[in-house]
């Protein structure tokens, strides 16, 4: 009889735990971009994080731009260490004119970690020359 008490509470339990979402679902990333100024944001949904630095960018050469982000929460993490993420938004800027590849990497908490996103933003348009 108490087998049958506790099988309830085995299941509901298991089934709380959520499939993780599609990346582009878990960190849903906005951009914009005025000349050569490009501002990111990201809004992740209660359970998921992402890694302040796993976010890269590159231009058409592969070469490293920098990329400003504001401090994050550290994190005891099992793979990293003690690291820098982002619950709920994170925001980064960078400065490039042309066509830049960024790239970025977060997790399900107690879940799983996604494989590297990488997007590209195209180039600023060419502005008409007098």
């Amino acid at each position: 009889m108490s087998l049958f008490l506790c099988l309830p509470l085995v299941l509901t339990s298991a089934s709380a735990r959520e499939a993780p979402l599609p990346p582009d679902k878990a960190f849903a990333l906005t951009w914009q971009r005025q000349g050569d100024q490009v501002r990111l944001n990201w809004r992740m949904p209660k359970g998921y994080y992402l890694y302040r630095a796993h976010i890269e960018a590159k231009d058409a050469s592969g070469r490293p731009l920098s990329v400003k982000t504001p401090a994050g929460q550290i994190k005891p993490d099992p793979t990293f260490g003690p690291t820098e993420v982002y619950y709920g938004t994170a925001r980064a800027s960078l400065r490039h004119a042309g066509p830049v590849r960024l790239t970025y990497r977060g997790c399900q908490e107690d879940g799983l970690c996604y494989i590297p996103v990488t997007v590209l933003i195209p180039a600023a348009p060419e502005r008409p020359r007098p």
